[in-house]
């Protein structure tokens, strides 16, 4: 229970029939079948519900208080039933878990990452070096959220080990944020995603530090257009106090530009041009990972990681910046990214029993921008005499336009090409494989196999010595989402059985 007055701290009411907002609330719901005598009900528009729509059943249910935004013929015509009205439920969501756990960002150093590839790795790396450094920390993202060396799993769903979004919703974003400052976590890398921003989750919090890493298209389902995509991330950089920016990307430029006419003054990082911090000298052709030169205000310094790929000089480049704005000592930075173990489903190399003569990797790849650039390591990283397999597909009810590009990619830079299935969810799968379809490289080496499971086990039996075998889309996610719901799916595990298998 806590008093309603406490939990209305920095919402904007413009109408109410309560007398006094010295009552008890229960729970804060967003879902009227979840109601309980003396909840609230905060009315969300979502995308094919409204939550306006479903008052009555939240008072059926007992609650306590609606949280609207608009005032209903309902509410208008049973003046027992309590109200608040707000300019932004989802705001006011946001603000009401933020004060019904205390406020937790306030008590610990808050950093978001955002861009549509690199967040996971970024925030892996700097909590690797915060962590030699002697911080303890905490990170929320795609892949979990981890309170120091302890992993946190966040989902509804039980089949699964990973988070259901990239950044929680209040209910599980500002819980966690309060577990983690009462365990002492001193520093938190979040990821920060376009719907979180655009959905106000994160604007009750005060952030230190905003990283952007870069922008290329991706969730054109849910904005309407590039430009909305980037509006969405700018939005982050008006909670925070500084701005570190990858000016490499368009974006990262116009960013700099448009952040340095209001005033703030942006720290930029670059591989290819003049910036605060620079990677000078970068070598990343090699299968045991990268090396580049951190250069900042003259002095240089030799960092190395053992994930290999361009992307991975981006990542490792943008932590190490991060870290010094705050001051840590070059000679940690260097020696945590040396020593960084690997990031689950981020250009993750499989361990392989003695006697295979091939490569497998996994990796979150699931746009096509971040598929090529995978691609075009693996590339360069092959065997004179080996091939470059890579076995993707492309998620159901999401951007339509992307499955085509990434088909011409993938036939486009391997040298053997399996189009799959990959999270359905409601559609059709072959009918997402058609659209895949219509981007391949006429002539290219290709095959169709609907079942991933036997598409994985294919890839394997058939491969050729020097093979290098991408699989490509699910990285980290250890489920399978079709129109029943979301199933156990572990690649690692079926990798391991066709290997057993191969090697009998």
């Amino acid at each position: 229970m806590a008093m309603l007055s406490e939990l209305l701290t920095g919402v904007t009411v413009i109408g109410t029939n309560l007398p006094s907002t010295d009552i008890e609330i229960g729970r804060l719901c967003t879902n009227s079948l979840e109601v309980t005598e003396g909840d609230a009900f905060l009315c969300i528009r979502g995308g094919s519900h409204d939550g306006h729509d479903f008052i009555c059943t939240a008072v059926e249910r007992g609650a306590a208080l609606i949280v609207c935004e608009r005032v209903t013929p309902y509410l208008a015509g049973n003046p027992g039933v309590r109200y608040i009205q707000t300019p932004n439920t989802r705001l006011a969501c946001s603000q009401m878990w933020n004060a019904l756990c205390g406020c937790p960002g306030e008590r610990m150093i808050l950093v978001a990452v955002t861009g549509t590839n690199g967040k996971t790795s970024t925030t892996y790396f700097l909590r690797e070096i915060f962590k030699a450094a002697g911080y303890k920390t905490g990170v929320i993202g795609t892949v979990r959220c981890m309170v120091g060396d302890r992993v946190d799993i966040l989902s509804d769903s039980p089949e699964s080990g990973v988070n259901a979004m990239t950044t929680p919703a209040p209910d599980k974003l500002y819980t966690e944020l309060a577990k983690m400052a009462d365990e002492g976590v001193e520093i938190v890398f979040m990821e920060a995603s376009s719907h979180s921003l655009t959905q106000y989750r994160l604007d009750p919090l005060h952030f230190d530090l905003g990283i952007f890493t870069n922008l290329t298209p991706e969730h054109l389902d849910y904005h309407r257009s590039m430009e909305e995509y980037y509006q969405a991330k700018k939005r982050l950089f008006s909670l925070c106090d500084a701005a570190l920016l990858n000016i490499d990307d368009a974006s990262g430029r116009r960013l700099n530009r448009e952040l340095s006419e209001t005033g703030m003054k942006p720290v930029t990082l670059s591989a290819l041009s003049n910036a605060d911090y620079m990677a000078k000298n970068p070598q990343c052709g090699d299968i045991g990972g990268i090396r580049f030169e951190l250069l900042e205000r003259g002095g240089l310094r030799r960092i190395s990681c053992p994930v290999p790929g361009s992307f991975t000089v981006y990542n490792t480049l943008t932590a190490a910046s991060a870290a010094r704005m705050f001051g840590i000592k070059p000679d940690v930075i260097a020696s945590a990214l040396e020593a960084c173990p690997q990031i689950p489903g981020r250009m993750e190399r499989m361990p392989l029993p003695e006697g295979c003569d091939f490569e497998i990797f996994i990796d979150y790849a699931h746009t096509p921008d971040a598929l090529e650039n995978v691609l075009r390591t693996l590339s360069a990283l092959k065997k004179p005499d080996g091939r470059l397999v890579v076995l993707f597909g492309c998620g159901g009810d999401r951007d339509r336009s992307k499955r085509p590009v990434m088909g011409r990619i993938a036939t486009g830079l391997a040298d053997y090409t399996i189009i799959t299935g990959d999270n359905s969810r409601n559609e059709n799968p072959r009918a997402i494989i058609y659209d895949i379809l219509h981007g391949v490289v006429e002539g290219s080496n290709y095959k169709v196999i609907e079942r991933r499971e036997t598409a994985i086990r294919t890839a394997i039996r058939d491969h050729r010595p020097g093979d290098l075998i991408l699989l490509a889309g699910k990285g980290h996610e250890d489920y399978e989402i079709d129109e029943k719901g979301k199933h156990p799916f572990s690649e690692k595990a079926i990798i391991a059985e066709a290997l057993t298998e191969l090697l009998e």
